[in-house]
């Protein structure tokens, strides 16, 4: 991980995951301050992790129809299989076309 903040030191995906955790849990408390209204928007934002970035992140990309071979190596992925399997896609044609491409 890239160093964060004053120290040059890289930070541990465990540190990451927290600070994003306490990103979301303050996100999660200014939106519930604003009334009852916005409570079901607070208890998702409780919800957020790094993980969940991390997917949303690949499947925007993939909802842009970024080549899914430019996506799967953004995520870090061996294989098209494990990339279609990750990703949230408003468009099934997407994964049938994964499938139809595989084995990498």
């Amino acid at each position: 991980m890239l160093p964060v903040g004053q120290s040059f030191k890289p930070h541990t995906r465990a540190a990451f995951h927290r600070i994003v955790k306490h990103v979301f849990s303050g996100a999660a408390d200014s939106s519930r301050s604003r009334g009852d209204d916005h409570a079901q928007r607070a208890d998702r934002l409780e919800q957020g992790s790094a993980h969940w970035l991390r997917h949303r992140a690949g499947s925007h990309m993939a909802d842009q129809q970024l080549d899914l071979r430019l996506v799967r190596d953004n995520l870090g992925h061996a294989s098209l299989t494990t990339t279609s399997q990750y990703l949230h896609l408003r468009d099934h044609l997407q994964h049938r076309e994964t499938d139809e491409k595989t084995p990498d």
